[in-house]
């Protein structure tokens, strides 16, 4: 009996161990920026056809770099996880702007992306309102939704900063061509580099 109580009591201590070393492998991220320069193949591409990128603040921009303030997130020792932004940026043909918000950087086995909250397909509700004057009021909502727009290739680290080459996904590009009125982006299209300098604690 003496020995079943002390192999129960070791499995409760092991337990309790192994979630205590798992986080000691996490890190927090508390600050920092990312910053993604576009190229001038993109950038000259872009007002070829009347497209302009612009920043949402507290994001900035300087000539063909956006800077985008870490707000927060989580890596392990093996740099896997999630950092959220402040911000993001929007891109306009002069008469649709899509903005894009909340940038997420996640990195996992399957590689390292770049998601956004964005605007999905609206939706139109109707309601009564009046008990003898009856009225008809129509709300068109757009519904956000996150999508992913990018993807980090050939990313190389040294010290906590990490450089990279960011290449748009379908969806990214869908919703170019869409604003351009014809093909100028695809799948894997090269849209610029970036450097995420995160602070942890």
């Amino acid at each position: 009996m003496a020995r079943i109580r002390m192999f129960v009591a070791l499995i409760t201590v092991a337990a309790l161990a192994v979630p205590s070393a798992a986080a000691a492998a996490v890190s927090k991220v508390t600050g920092g920026t990312t910053q993604v320069t576009i190229s001038s193949t993109v950038a000259s591409a872009l007002t070829a056809n009347h497209l302009t990128l612009t920043p949402l603040a507290p994001a900035t921009a300087s000539g063909s770099t956006f800077t985008f303030p870490i707000a927060r997130g989580h890596l392990n020792k093996n740099l896997r996880g999630v950092i959220y932004h402040r911000g993001g940026f929007a891109i306009s043909n002069g008469t649709r702007t899509i903005r894009l918000r909340r940038l997420t950087l996640v990195s996992d086995r399957g590689g390292v992306f770049l998601r956004s909250l964005v605007a999905g397909p609206a939706t139109r509700t109707c309601h009564v309102h009046g008990m003898h004057h009856q009225r008809l009021r129509c709300v068109t909502r757009a519904r956000l939704v996150t999508k992913r727009i990018a993807t980090l290739t050939d990313v190389t680290v040294s010290g906590t900063t990490a450089t990279a080459n960011v290449t748009l996904t379908a969806a990214a590009a869908k919703e170019i061509n869409l604003l351009a009125g014809k093909s100028i982006a695809s799948a894997g299209t090269v849209l610029g580099t970036a450097t995420v300098t995160p602070q942890l604690s």
